[in-house]
């Protein structure tokens, strides 16, 4: 019994240990295309898969967007948001997004999106692109992504509609 334990916790331990994580920092250029005013931001992001994901904000100091398993826990601007995804569909599938993003599975992207999916190499990396088929308001209709050959994400594109297009340069380590 005592063997058996001990494999278990030694097998529980490798699993974890290549569990996927990063941490680092990020740029945030949201700009809001009616207007040509572009929104500047920075802070630091920790991410550990599946369903881990912290962006402290530094500029503005004091937001925050957090993923900790189905919750979403944001505050931008003031604006708090607190949602458990499990049930709202619609929060559930941006929230996937990024997390598919950074683990580089942007094939579950495109098919929880319902999207088309183009993906060339770039610089020794990849750029992928995927493109909703029928965009809802208020969700992403398009996404774009690059990946160093490391395989780490290092610039995400979120299109929102017409109307928003939010660019993110990631130093991930």
């Amino acid at each position: 019994m005592k063997k058996t334990i001990t494999v278990l916790a030694l097998m529980l331990a490798c699993l974890a240990a290549g569990a996927q994580q990063y941490e680092g920092s990020f740029t945030q250029a949201k700009t809001l295309k009616v207007s040509g005013k572009v929104i500047k931001s920075a802070g630091t992001l920790s991410f550990k898969a599946p369903d881990q994901m912290v962006m402290l904000y530094t500029q503005p100091d004091g937001d925050y967007f957090i993923i900790d398993g189905p919750f979403l826990r944001m505050d931008m601007r003031g604006t708090a948001l607190d949602v458990d995804t499990s049930t709202n569909k619609a929060i559930k599938i941006q929230r996937n997004a990024l997390l598919y993003s950074i683990s580089g599975d942007y094939d579950k992207i495109a098919a929880e999106m319902e999207a088309d999916i183009n993906v060339s190499p770039k610089a020794g990396g990849k750029h992928v692109v995927i493109k909703v088929r029928n965009p809802q308001p208020r969700s992403y209709s398009a996404m774009e992504l690059d990946y160093g050959k490391d395989g780490r994400l290092t610039r995400m594109v979120l299109e929102e509609g017409s109307s928003i297009s939010t660019e993110y340069i990631l130093n991930l380590k």
